[in-house]
């Protein structure tokens, strides 16, 4: 093979060459098998392969593959937008599409200062986030992510928005506290950073309703995304959630906040909304919003060449109705469940295992030394990244996860479609990586230390499987 021109994120490493995919699985040019244990990124939510998403794209490629949003709107444009509002929590009526994850939290941002703006509060110009979270690579979208392995790459050109506490129960909720007592702690910790800040300069909080490559899948405790809206609601500060990771089914609803009933002021989608066919994100904004822009300038804050552009919307509207079609919600939550009771039982033969956690075919857990002390493996181990290479050397997918000194996580999201046998298959080589890795630990504690219930307490059955 001649040598690459290619930029790859390891400048010197040797990735295989993807050859195909089909449905849940992989295959390299040297014939090699990869079960996509992760959906790549949490992206491929269909999997691989799907002929129905490729003919709508060739159908609409034959059509027209590009029109100007300044010029043109489009009927896949129009269709598409109009059926993920019918989806979404009430009163989030409007879309506008960019072309990632990054780019909505970049337009959300831009969103928000704009609605305080026309409303005489031009003041109001920080978006907050919480340390330990992620929500794009651009300036804006990093300014608002905790993520400190990111961040640097700006520098100091970066704002220090992100500002909460994060929320991991497995690290910080106090010994005896309840769900309820933890959620509501948690969220009067955002509070008083909204406080510390100075409300009135404070145009958004953001937060990811579970958070993915950052934490490993941390689940809040029930009633925190609703006690975040009524903190919003009292300092007069717009609610950004950002589901690019969660939402279009991932967590067993069409989006995570529906879990506990949460409306947004805005709503950010991606990966899954093409499930990986295009590259796409959306911004779900309430009516509210847009009644605010259309008495004052009427105009929307300015987008991409390539904003709603019809090959993508086409793409991502055959994506949604191959979702809807074959109901794959419901397979989401059977397979969910089976999904968590095979890793919750590695977790029982595995003593270094802990904390399973998740919704849906949204999965974690962490890699620990000491179950009842919680100790990490040393940070420069790099635990997680090293169970990624067995699990590929297995033929598996898996991706991962925290932040050090917690970058001992790995995630478990399988696409949307995956077959109770295919799950089978995942644990089973699961269970080979994670055999394999049992040289990383002292084999101390396998009996001292026996699977703590209480880590798996919120994502019982019943917690939105």
């Amino acid at each position: 093979m001649a040598q690459s021109s290619l930029l790859k994120s390891v400048i010197d490493q040797n990735y295989p060459v993807v050859a195909y995919g089909k449905g849940v699985f992989l295959y390299d040019i040297d014939g090699n098998k990869y079960l996509d244990g992760s959906s790549g990124a949490m992206t491929a939510s269909i999997g691989h392969g799907v002929e129905e998403v490729a003919q709508a794209m060739k159908v609409q490629a034959e059509r027209i593959a590009f029109s100007y949003r300044a010029q043109f709107t489009n009927q896949p444009a129009e269709d598409l937008a109009r059926e993920l509002a019918a989806l979404a929590p009430d009163h989030i009526s409007w879309v506008y599409f960019v072309n990632s994850g990054s780019e909505a939290s970049e337009f959300a941002i831009r969103a928000a200062l704009g609605y305080w703006r026309d409303r005489g509060l031009p003041e109001k110009t920080k978006v907050l986030g919480r340390h330990t979270s992620y929500h794009g690579m651009t300036m804006g979208a990093l300014s608002m992510s905790g993520h400190p392995a990111r961040r640097p790459d700006y520098g100091p050109l970066l704002h220090a928005f992100p500002v909460a506490p994060p929320v991991h129960s497995y690290r910080y909720a106090r010994p005896g506290e309840s769900e309820l007592e933890y959620a509501e702690r948690a969220a009067a910790d955002f509070e008083q950073a909204i406080r510390a800040e100075d409300p009135q300069t404070v145009a958004a909080m953001i937060v990811e309703p579970i958070v993915g490559a950052a934490g490993g899948v941390l689940v809040p405790p029930v009633g925190y995304l609703q006690k975040l809206r009524e903190v919003c609601d009292r300092l007069n500060v717009l609610l950004i959630v950002d589901e690019v990771i969660t939402g279009m089914g991932r967590t067993g609803d069409w989006f995570a906040c529906e879990h506990e009933g949460v409306v947004p002021d805005m709503l950010l989608v991606g990966k899954g909304l093409s499930g990986g066919y295009a590259p796409v994100g959306a911004v779900l904004m309430h009516e509210h919003l847009i009644e605010t822009m259309r008495a004052h300038s009427g105009i929307a804050p300015f987008g991409h060449t390539f904003s709603a552009n019809p090959l993508s919307m086409a793409t991502c509207l055959a994506v949604l109705r191959l979702l809807q079609r074959e109901r794959v919600l419901d397979n989401v939550r059977q397979r969910g469940a089976q999904l968590a009771r095979g890793l919750r039982s590695l977790a029982e033969r595995y003593h270094f295992v802990d904390d399973v956690r998740g919704r849906g075919l949204l999965w974690g857990f962490e890699f620990v030394t000491d179950r009842q002390k919680r100790e990490t493996p040393d940070p420069e181990q790099q635990i997680s990244s090293a169970f990624v290479d067995v699990c590929f050397r297995e033929g598996l997918l898996v991706y991962p996860a925290g932040i050090a000194p917690f970058n001992n996580a790995a995630i478990i999201s399988p696409p949307l479609r995956i077959t109770e046998c295919e799950i089978e298959i995942l644990l089973e080589k699961l269970d080979l990586a994670l055999a394999h890795m049992s040289g990383c630990f002292s084999t101390r504690g396998a009996k001292e230390n026996p699977p703590r219930s209480a880590t798996l307490a919120y994502s019982e059955p019943g917690s939105g499987l």
